[in-house]
């Protein structure tokens, strides 16, 4: 093993170290979530889903950073929901 890889999987797993909690099923309830409630749907997977799908639609009127959230809880999150 080379040590660039040593390094990166050495910083890799002290990044796990810090965790204080292991990550919840379904999301941590984080910043989409609390968008998504914000802008008047509804608190749960199906409602998020359809935040998503807005946010995806018209991505000019968000930010890159929840374009990208967005994209990442209809690839991801919602798949592993059903």
């Amino acid at each position: 093993m080379s040590r660039e890889k040593r390094e990166k999987a050495r910083g890799l797993a002290q990044a796990f170290k810090k965790m204080s909690k292991p990550a919840s099923k379904g999301g941590t309830g984080g910043t989409f979530t609390a968008a998504a409630t914000k802008a008047g749907h509804a608190d749960t997977p199906e409602g998020r889903k359809e935040f998503a799908d807005k946010v995806l639609s018209s991505p000019d009127n968000y930010s890159e950073k929840m374009v990208k959230k967005a994209n990442f809880y209809r690839n991801v999150i919602s798949k592993g929901s059903r």
